[in-house]
């Protein structure tokens, strides 16, 4: 192996990166970088000219911006870099939703009430929930201004609480360009794993450009 080879190093979005990058739909350069390393179908190398190029900024920018991105771990450099997903998005869902729970029982809706996928769950409780999902999504919209804005509440997941406060069933709701989807998570979430920046890099590669 080269010298070369060794050293080459490759930008991974972490689990961190892919919840900053779709928990609002508010546009900045940060979001907009990372949904674009997450929507690629191939690794990419480290290098600040490639960087640039992907965030549309000069230089001197795109390097303030990759290390506020690194400081914040959003972005980490690896020397192996993890392959994306082959396949169709319907045909990797299950495989990547049942890891995002502990029970195993998640369902991914979009903003119309439409199942995408789920885990765990029977048919009609995944159809059921995906709409009652997109209900909270609606209700968010109209309560936007005063949960984010006056009250300064980062994103827009909802949830049944036990009287600990542990999540019973949450409702966590992510933007990818301008589509919402929610994903409805049975019992303690597992978000911090690579299994959900695969989910939002499915959809970022099927709905990011429409």
């Amino acid at each position: 192996m080269t010298t070369a080879g060794i050293n080459k190093r490759y930008l991974q979005v972490t689990p961190s990166g892919a919840y900053y990058a779709t928990v609002n739909s508010q546009p900045d350069d940060a979001r907009a970088l990372l949904l674009q390393l997450m929507s690629s179908d191939i690794p990419i190398e480290h290098s600040m000219d490639i960087f640039a190029e992907l965030a549309d900024l000069d230089k001197e920018h795109a390097a303030v911006l990759f290390n506020r991105l690194i400081a914040r771990r959003f972005l980490a450099l690896v020397q192996v870099a993890k392959e994306p997903r082959q396949g169709s998005l319907e045909s990797t869902l299950t495989d990547i939703l049942v890891t995002l729970s502990a029970t195993g029982k998640v369902v991914l809706g979009d903003d119309q009430g439409f199942c995408l996928g789920s885990a765990g769950f029977d048919r009609d409780h995944a159809d059921a929930l995906a709409a009652l999902a997109a209900d909270l999504i609606s209700l968010h919209q109209r309560h936007q201004s005063l949960l984010n804005k006056e009250l300064q509440l980062m994103g827009e997941s909802w949830g049944l609480l036990d009287p600990a406060g542990n999540s019973m069933l949450g409702v966590w709701i992510i933007h990818i360009g301008s589509q919402s989807f929610a994903v409805i998570i049975h019992g303690q979430p597992n978000l911090n794993q690579h299994e959900f920046v695969e989910l939002i890099s499915a959809l970022a590669s099927r709905y990011l450009d429409q």
